[in-house]
């Protein structure tokens, strides 16, 4: 069985940060800042435009993917997208990842969460990483994005421990973040998220 690979930490790429939001955040070198960071309606349902949105962090959902969730019926899919909307419901008012002192506590706040991943494992082409990105872009404050390079940041294949990294990672060096974060917001105006700032700077490249 293949060992996890060691974790690393958001002050390793502390040096990097300014330069990885800036360039992150450039309206002109295509990244998905500009597009994917709108909010759109806080309170409603899952739509297929939420979905499909998740395609420009680097996703390839087709109709496949999609339509099904939408179809009538109560099957694995529609189970799943019922997941989706209570997960936008029940982190609608959560607190931000990083102020959970208690990890334990931290899994009861995103008990949602979990369930829609395991409603993911019933999907084809459905898995932890699709309903991140669908549901971080809705609920940026408590739905870390996972894609292969956080998972070999912080060493681990497992969503929760995900969770668990960003939380102690974010919380150890808060500071500086919190100052790098006040420098930008989102297009649409807001704040941005500490747990969006980490993902920006865990994915994008260093400059060589």
């Amino acid at each position: 069985m293949a060992k996890n690979k060691p974790k690393k930490s958001l002050a390793s790429l502390r040096g990097s940060a300014e330069e990885k939001l800036e360039r992150y955040t450039c309206r002109t070198l295509g990244y998905a800042f500009n597009t994917y960071d709108h909010l759109g309606e806080v309170d409603t349902p899952i739509s297929p435009g939420d979905v499909l949105m998740a395609n420009l962090l680097s996703l390839k959902l087709s109709a496949a993917e999609v339509i099904p969730l939408f179809a009538d019926g109560d099957g694995p899919a529609q189970q799943l997208r019922k997941a989706l909307d209570n997960a936008l419901v029940k982190l609608r008012d959560a607190d931000n990842l990083e102020s959970y002192a208690d990890v334990s506590e931290l899994e009861r706040a995103v008990e949602s969460l979990a369930a829609a991943n395991r409603a993911a494992l019933e999907v084809t082409g459905w898995t932890a990483i699709t309903v991140s990105k669908v549901l971080h872009r809705r609920r940026p404050h408590i739905v870390p994005l996972i894609d292969s390079r956080v998972y070999d940041f912080y060493g681990t294949r497992s969503p929760g421990e995900v969770r668990t990294c960003l939380n102690e990672d974010i919380r150890t060096n808060v500071d500086w973040l919190t100052d790098l974060a006040g420098t930008t917001v989102t297009p649409d105006g807001r704040a941005l998220s500490l747990l969006r700032l980490a993902d920006i700077l865990i994915w994008t490249p260093a400059q060589s």
